[in-house]
């Protein structure tokens, strides 16, 4: 049946291997002679008919295999056909001497410290859930079986309860808010979607978008049909189950890569078997086999979590616009800061455009005042807080209201630097400084490079000059968290970033936290910007928007204005007023000034103007290669050899004069984990021009000894 997996006889020795049948042929003479499938893995098919379609336009647009796609796809967990039952666990050989290794910062690599953590709290962990749940590779936990500090055991798989941040059914269903009349008129068009069936919801945050997109999946599963709700990130992903759980009791699934495999293959069984109606999930749910698909929701369409940054790079927007069209499905895109991209489209008349110009309930957007912190200066303000900032932290805190401070850098500095010399300590195998990680109550302090894990302890003399002076610069969200308890004594203060929300759990467990008012502050980074609703926050402040706005990227002044007008928007969302606070060095800069007024419109025109002059998205697609290898100079010649190769095949492309070629050049972080790596960019009238051109690379610069990239709408 098409769509199974089989196991087939694969060459010379028969070896057996899991393979998919993607069509059947009628029996005929043939000149050759063909093997016999040995069994079938599943009766059920794996893999839906039009997500066979969808593989082999990920195959044509990202320069992938079918195998990449496939991984994609299907749970692991389904091709293992050995040791059913089974499940092959680490744990700490000698939890004592881990205890000893981390306390005294014995132990050089993120990755190995945060699973020595896992194990000293859970015991036992199953390879697949430390990989899933702390986002790390099998290679880490290889080396740490190589070091003796870790062993392996196969221990049968037992059922246990589904955690509550997978899937929160409850018995109790909560009806439907009366819609406003901009909500009712955006819910009557996309279910009745006839010719144009790819949807703009653009709505100011707190509008009630959430409402529409819960109103139109209820009428489409009344039809019988189902829906697909993508979230962008995890962190979102329990605030958004609980509310669809609540409108739609068990007809819910959640796919997310938090999930263990036992967990992951359950919910994807359960969809596979039609016995949910609506899934949720984060990019990768959008390869959840689901039949009579519908409606497609992307919530925060402009979010870049949708992008992966593995191999095969895709964007979750082009998958569930291919889906859509193949299924004749409607695809509502959902956001109150849309992509460039997408309100170009929207404004053009290629897809419909829906607007919720107002908050519900007639609550009104928090006021925002831009902070020049050249001025606290010179009032002689050294603190982190300009004084309008805390002033208004201190009235929430008196009136037992909450607070948002944002800051998108982790850490405790961002640096380390000698007053003496001025040399920065970096990371010995990447072109990066290294950020400072303050002390535990069970490890030492410690600099870390959030590129390739490297941990080290912090000198006490300078390794250029060996002077003493060794000076911490650039403040992150521990250092802020620290700050504020400092200040504000008594205070209960949440950290919610990429080292607090490590953990299985983490996200939910620090949402409800704050949600339940257990405490008054919460900081972090973008994680917290985006999708949340606290009823009681009223204060919001932006720390640095300067960090935003320094990136060097085509799409810095767009992400900047979409954080800081997310991250405000958190603001004033139930009946009391909201204030944020907006603190720069150049207050005068016009995407702050867009952000402060929530002037959506503003910004995209002068954005749009500034894409138009230099022919970036939408008015040419624009891709990258990455080559790296452990030499300088053999990267560069190669990357020179892969340049020439892409002007060849360009040429005989029908308009060669619509590419343009940049570089090579090398990257922004140039050395990472010891390889050299050059860029070249790449302009081109569409985005099927760079698939055939890098597919026309990949296999004629495939090497082991070099590693090449390729990307289509790379994020950086």
């Amino acid at each position: 049946m098409i769509g199974q997996f089989v196991v087939v006889p694969f060459g010379k020795g028969n070896r057996s291997e899991i393979a998919l049948v993607l069509d059947l042929f009628p029996d005929r003479e043939r000149q050759y002679s063909l093997k016999s499938i040995l069994s079938i893995v599943d009766i059920i098919p794996v893999i839906l008919r039009q997500q066979i379609a969808l593989l082999s336009y990920m195959r044509a647009r990202y320069s992938c295999t079918y195998g990449d796609a496939i991984r994609l796809m299907v749970p692991a967990v389904v091709s293992d056909r050995k040791g059913k039952g089974m499940r092959r666990c680490a744990y700490l050989l000698d939890p004592d001497k881990a205890k000893s290794l981390l306390a005294e910062g014995e132990v050089d690599s993120l990755p190995q410290i945060r699973i020595m953590e896992l194990l000293l709290e859970c015991e036992f962990a199953s390879i697949s859930e430390i990989m899933s749940s702390l986002s790390v590779s099998r290679s880490p936990i290889e080396t740490l079986k190589k070091k003796g500090i870790i062993g392996f055991e196969s221990i049968k798989q037992e059922d246990k309860d589904v955690p509550e941040d997978v899937i929160a059914d409850t018995d109790v269903r909560v009806d439907p808010f009366p819609p406003t009349d901009a909500q009712r008129e955006a819910i009557d068009v996309i279910t009745r979607a006839d010719k144009k069936k790819e949807i703009l919801l653009f709505g100011v945050t707190g509008s009630g978008k959430t409402e529409v997109y819960l109103q139109c999946a209820q009428k489409i599963l009344d039809n019988g049909d189902c829906v697909l709700f993508l979230v962008p990130e995890i962190s979102l992903t329990p605030q958004m189950i609980r509310w669809i759980s609540e409108r739609f009791p068990g007809k819910t699934a959640v796919l997310h890569s938090r999930l263990s495999q036992k967990e992951r293959y359950d919910q994807w069984d359960k969809i596979r078997q039609g016995k949910a109606q609506i899934v949720i999930g984060a990019r990768s749910a959008i390869f959840a086999p689901i039949n009579r698909l519908k409606l497609i929701i992307m919530d925060e369409e402009q979010d870049t979590s949708y992008k992966s940054e593995t191999h095969p790079r895709y964007h979750t927007r082009d998958m569930a616009r291919f889906l859509a069209k193949n299924l004749d499905a409607v695809f509502l895109l959902g956001s109150a800061t849309p992509s460039i991209e997408t309100y170009f489209a929207a404004k053009s008349g290629y897809i419909t455009l829906l607007n919720l110009p107002e908050r519900v309930n007639e609550s009104s957007l928090p006021k925002t005042q831009i902070i020049d912190m050249r001025e606290e200066l010179k009032m002689k303000n050294r603190s982190i807080f300009g004084m309008p900032l805390r002033q208004a932290m201190e009235t929430a805190l008196a009136h037992d209201e909450q607070i948002i401070l944002f800051l998108n850098r982790r850490g405790y500095s961002s640096m380390m630097l000698c007053r003496a010399c001025g040399s920065v300590i970096s990371c010995p195998h990447c072109s990066v400084s290294m950020t400072l990680h303050a002390r535990k109550k069970d490890r030492p302090a410690m600099l870390v490079c959030h590129y390739c894990g490297k941990v080290m302890r912090p000198p006490q003399n300078c390794p250029s000059c060996n002077s003493t002076l060794q000076g911490r610069f650039g403040m992150g969200t521990q250092q802020l968290e620290e700050y504020v308890k400092a200040e504000f004594p008594g205070v209960l203060v949440i950290r919610m970033d990429q080292d607090t929300t490590s953990g299985k759990n983490a996200h939910a467990t620090l949402l409800s936290a704050f949600r339940e008012k257990k405490a008054s502050i919460l900081v972090g980074t973008q994680m917290i910007a985006k999708g949340h609703d606290f009823p009681d926050v009223t204060v919001v402040g932006i720390v640095s928007a300067d960090l935003l706005l320094r990136a060097s990227d085509f799409r810095a002044s767009e992400r900047a204005f979409q954080l800081i007008t997310q991250a405000s928007g958190r603001a004033g969302r139930g009946d009391k007023k909201g204030q944020v606070f907006i603190q720069t060095y150049d207050p005068d800069d016009d995407v702050l000034i867009c952000a402060a007024m929530q002037d959506y419109e503003r910004f995209y025109q002068n954005e749009i103007e500034y894409r138009r002059r230099l022919k970036y998205p939408p008015f040419r697609a624009f891709g990258s290669v990455l080559l790296s290898h452990e030499e300088d100079e053999t990267a560069y010649k190669q990357a020179n050899f892969v340049l020439a190769a892409l002007k060849e095949y360009a040429g005989n492309m029908e308009n060669p004069s619509g590419v343009e070629f940049f570089g090579p050049a090398p990257a922004q972080t140039f050395r990472l984990r010891d390889r050299c790596r050059y860029r070249i960019n790449v302009k081109a009238m569409k985005k099927s021009d760079l698939s055939y051109l890098f597919s026309s690379i990949r296999n004629r610069f495939y090497k082991d000894d070099y590693l090449l990239y390729m990307d289509i709408d790379p994020l950086w």
